[in-house]
Order: C-alpha cells, then structure tokens, then sequence
C-alpha cells in the first residue's frame, strides 16, 4: 500500500488510478493454483509421455537429498531451458515423487488463452520478458515473489531467460535473482535452497524451429496453432529424456564462504549456479556420438573409425569422472544402436556398395550437421578447456611449443569466448594448462623435448589432436566471421540488422568454398 502510495505520487498519478493498475498487474502476474487441475493434468501427461517418449531417466537419489533440504528454506529449481516441455516434465516428475510443485516462472509469451489458463491453475506465474518496465509493475512483482517465499513456495526459474536455440547452456540472466536474493536479504524467508537442474533430450521437439532460427529465420511468437499443430509431433519417438539434480546450494552457506561484493553478488551467484548445471549434465549416446562425428568425421566414416573416437572420448570422460549414461558402458552397442537412431531419423546416410565387399561408409550432408551441432554442444563444455589446448598446439608450422605460448593461447581463447562458455573465475590458467598437456601425454599425443622446455606433437597427436581441435572450430569461424564482417571498411556505419545479415552472407559464402 505505502509502496502504491509513493509511486502514485512520484509519477503524478491519483491514488485511485495507482490501486486500479497494481491490481491488473496482480492479475496478469499471478499463478491460480488448483490441486484438482494438477491432477487432471498428471493423467494427461502420463499418456502424453508414454507416447513421446522411451523413458524419463531420473536420478532419485538426488531428490532424496532435494526433500530433506527443503526444511531449511524455500527450494529454487533452476533448470536448463532446453524446450517448452522442460516444466511439464519436471513438475511430473515431482508430482510422482510426492514433492510440493513448484510455482513456475514462464514468460509472458505464453499467457494465451487457453494454455495460459491452464499453466496457471498449474501452478505458473507471467513475466514480462525485460524488467525495464513502470516501476508500479515491478513493485508489485518484487511482492509478489517476497509473498511466496514468506509462504514457503518452491519456484522455478529458468536463468537462462530463454530456450537454448544451439544446445549449450546460455549465459545467466540476473534480473530474477536478484529479487530472490532482495527478498532473502530482507528476511522474507531465512535461508534459499538452489536446486540445479540438467534435462538432456534425446531428440527435441522443436528441432526444425531451431534449425530455421539457426540459419537466419526469425523467432515466430507463440500462437495456438503451434499447439493445435504439436499433434504431428505424436506421431514420432523422442528416445529418452534424462533429468539429474545437482545436490542443493544453501544461499546462506555460499554467502558464508565466498563473502562476494554485494553488487557482484548476483551475477557471482548465478554463475555458480549454471556451472552446476553443467556439471551434472549427462552425457548420453546420442550427444557423445554426435561430437565423435562431428570432431573426427565431418566427411564421412567407417563405423570402426567412428568406435574408435567414441572410445577415446569415453576413456577421458572416465578419467576426468564425468557422469555418463549406463548404456555407455557398453559402447560398441551403445553406438551402433544410436547410429541405427540417426539413419532412421535420416541425419546419417549410407552409401551402398554393390557387392558389399567394403565396409559401410556412413556421412552426414552439409544441412544435417547443424541438427548434430545442437546434440554435441549439449555436453561441449566437458571438452572445451583440452579442445582450447589442442588447437594452440597444432597452429603455426614450429615444429616444439613452448609451453609460454600455449598459456598465452589458451588465455586468449578464453577470452575470446567467455560469452559462449563458462570458465572457472578462480583458475589458475598455468596449472590447468600444465594437467591438460599431462593429459595429453598419457594419451602419447604429445612428448616433451629433450630440455623438458618444450613440447612435440607425436604421430598419433597429428592424428587425434584435431578432433579435440575441431570442437572449437565452428565458434573460431563464427568469431572469425563477424570481427571480418566488422572490420571491412563498407561496412563501418550498418545498423545491427544490416550488419548481422552481412555476416550471415560471408558465413554461407565461406561454407560454400
């Protein structure tokens, strides 16, 4: 009330008027949970994701954890925000481990009639795309938010901001979080527990949309038609969802032990948070054989060159103990029933040998690739730091590198990409360095030079090397593209529009030569 008050007469505007609008952005804002529509709605998705789906595969030891940590705060599911299903499925599989859901945060964009009238009653709420909005809006939202956590509602909040159109993770939004932690600051509720969540799609829905956004289109606004029109998408398999939680993250034990400046807070936090995403996404068949093609052959391949890389990706995620699906443990199987997944979803061809005295060479043409692209860079991030080393090695004609320079390529890179990949702040570039090439040698890809000052790539380096290499290739080219776009004289004074199709202009015509 002193909040309307104040704002009525900051923006000259009479007290009655000032009461009016805060109530409609109530409304348009709030959730109208109903237990009975929840209900209903489980036994809808039920059927829904027997007919999507082969299975969700989700780690419940983890969930154990998330229940017996929800006494000591309100929990905050942030997920990836991979598709528009993300929240039905992980509110589903909540619902079925007889956890309280979630109220979700969901964009605007989605408040249509009727799905906006279900969400709610569901349990989300509506967020205006950006939070430069009237300051009554956000004053009434900011309560909003302190409301449910006084309550004790979980929520859930996607901190990406939007759907990832490539696969990876997109950089933190802090805008939400930072109210979180307003509203934690301000003793609405005494702790907030951040549950991390990764969902990794076999296959996703909205593929095609993605491909079309990825080669130019614009992004299409949401319309009824589009859900009248997902009844095609119940004619096809989506292989398997896997969804695994990060243990939780107590707001206040990070502010004891991290201590950050309060304006760093948020954006320090959220990091945090998206790292842990990455760190519990699951690397399953279809993402690994994905960047085994895609890292050591774009051009074509025998399925005993594609076992061997798939084998040699694995030996270093085991090394490193990343988390991998079961059916990895047997990888021959593994990559011959995802190969066979890819040659019925037409991605992967054959070509035929008449008398079937050579081995199967299996490709991928050029417009496919962009739809492996997406599935490699689900788990990109696991590979980047060693892919950042092995392209400094195999650049220039030196025979021995220095290790001086690998760290000033590896810092450049670094930097280079830090609006793409989330890198550790607190590394100690030298040492990472230094475990990577210790990585490398073990492999036998490179050996030290007699003075120990240097380094040789060996004859399977010159071999291997470039696999890991080429998972940088496509943002080196990318970045390679728009700063040549960029630094042309004719093109100096373009808007971002115009300067953005040019790019994309000088991307296909390089791809064509």
């Amino acid at each position: 009330s002193e909040k309307i008050e104040s704002t009525a007469a900051s923006e000259k505007k009479s007290l009655r008027y000032a009461r009016k609008k805060a109530g409609e952005y109530f409304d348009e804002i709030a959730a109208d949970f109903n237990i009975t529509y929840v209900h209903l709605f489980n036994i809808f998705l039920k059927w829904l994701w027997k007919k999507l789906f082969e299975g969700i595969d989700v780690d419940s030891s983890v969930l154990g954890m998330v229940k017996e940590w929800a006494r000591k705060g309100p929990l905050i599911f942030i997920p990836s925000h991979k598709s528009h299903i993300d929240y039905l499925l992980l509110n589903y599989v909540l619902h079925e481990s007889h956890m309280h859901i979630p109220r979700v945060a969901a964009g605007k964009n989605l408040a249509f009639w009727p799905v906006g009238y279900i969400f709610r009653k569901a349990g989300a709420f509506f967020i205006r795309r950006s939070f430069r909005q009237p300051r009554l809006y956000l004053e009434v939202f900011n309560r909003y938010i302190k409301a449910l956590l006084q309550e004790g509602h979980p929520i859930e909040v996607y901190i990406e901001g939007g759907r990832s159109r490539n696969g990876k993770l997109v950089l933190p939004k802090t805008g939400f979080l930072s109210i979180l932690l307003q509203a934690h600051a301000e003793g609405f509720c005494k702790d907030l527990v951040f549950v991390p969540t990764s969902m990794v799609y076999d296959r996703i829905m909205e593929e095609k949309s993605y491909r079309k956004e990825l080669e130019g289109g614009e992004k299409e606004q949401e319309k009824l038609s589009h859900i009248i029109g997902a009844r095609r998408l119940l004619k096809r398999k989506y292989g398997k969802v896997y969804i695994r939680f990060s243990p939780p993250v107590s707001l206040n034990e990070y502010l004891q032990e991290n201590k950050p400046e309060r304006r760093e807070l948020a954006r320090r936090f959220a990091f945090h948070l998206v790292k842990a995403i990455n760190d519990v996404t699951l690397v399953t068949p279809l993402t690994l054989v994905a960047t085994a093609i895609l890292g050591g052959h774009r051009r074509g391949f025998l399925y005993s060159e594609l076992l061997e890389t798939v084998e040699t990706l694995i030996r270093f995620l085991t090394t490193c103990g990343i988390p991998m699906a079961a059916s990895l443990g047997d990888s021959n199987r593994a990559t011959q029933e995802t190969l066979s997944l890819l040659l019925n979803w037409k991605i992967v061809e054959v070509l035929e040998d008449v008398d079937q005295e050579e081995e199967t060479f299996y490709f991928v043409e050029d417009e496919k690739k962009i739809e492996l692209e997406y599935y490699k860079n689900n788990i990109l991030h696991f590979f980047i730091p060693h892919a950042l080393v092995a392209t400094s090695l195999l650049t220039g004609r030196e025979a021995e590198k220095k290790l001086d320079t690998l760290l000033t390529d590896y810092t450049f890179m670094k930097s280079l990409l830090k609006n793409e990949f989330l890198f550790d702040e607190k590394e100690n570039e030298r040492e990472k360095v230094l475990s990577i090439l210790d990585y490398f040698r073990e492999a036998s890809l490179v050996s030290s030079s007699a003075d120990k000052e240097a380094l040789q790539i060996t004859r399977m380096g010159f071999d291997k090397l470039p696999t890991w290499a080429s998972l940088t290739k496509t943002f080196m080219e990318s970045y390679w593209i728009a700063a040549k776009a960029m630094g042309q004289q004719k093109n100096l004074g373009l808007k971002e529009d115009a300067l953005l199709k040019k790019m994309s202009y000088l991307g296909k015509r390089f791809h064509k030569l």
